[in-house]
């Protein structure tokens, strides 16, 4: 359903006209996409973060940011979002678990890492549907730490 693209001169311009709804961008549930892709660029050194664009076919529904920590053995979901001409049909779920299929697959890392900012229950839930455990509240970023393992069926 969904595919993870590098963001590049194709669909660099539509990923910052992805936007949140009113309430979302109200809530500060997200940081706007220029601000993720900064955020890669500031990282690019360590080579461990990467942008997405998430496309459905030709058509870009939403934006991924990844962040890997090796030494910690943890992947993590650090930015993630549906635009809201797209939200309420099942993307969100098809990102979170297209993640979840490439963090089971990679020995690299044993934990899967997801938070969202206080508030953001539709994310909350997704995320407790999926299996992620609450681990903590992040007072300075405001938002509850979720985690996911691996299953040991290997």
């Amino acid at each position: 359903m969904v595919e993870f693209v590098k963001i590049n001169e194709d669909n660099y311009e539509t990923v910052l006209r992805l936007k949140v709804t009113d309430e979302q961008n109200e809530g500060k549930f997200i940081a706007p996409n220029v601000r993720s892709i900064a955020d890669a660029y500031l990282y690019r050194e360590a080579g461990d973060v990467f942008p997405y664009a998430v496309q459905d076919g030709d058509k870009v529904v939403g934006f991924i940011l990844l962040d890997e920590d090796e030494e910690e053995k943890e992947l993590m979901i650090w930015r993630m979002m549906v635009d809201k001409d797209y939200q309420g049909q099942g993307y969100g779920r098809a990102i979170v678990e297209k993640v979840m299929e490439m963090f089971e697959s990679d020995d690299r890392f044993d934990v899967l890492i997801a938070d969202y900012v206080k508030g953001n229950d539709v994310m909350g839930k997704l995320l407790r549907s999926l299996g992620f455990e609450e681990q903590e509240f992040d007072e300075e970023n405001n938002e509850h730490v979720m985690k996911f393992g691996k299953t040991d069926a290997e």
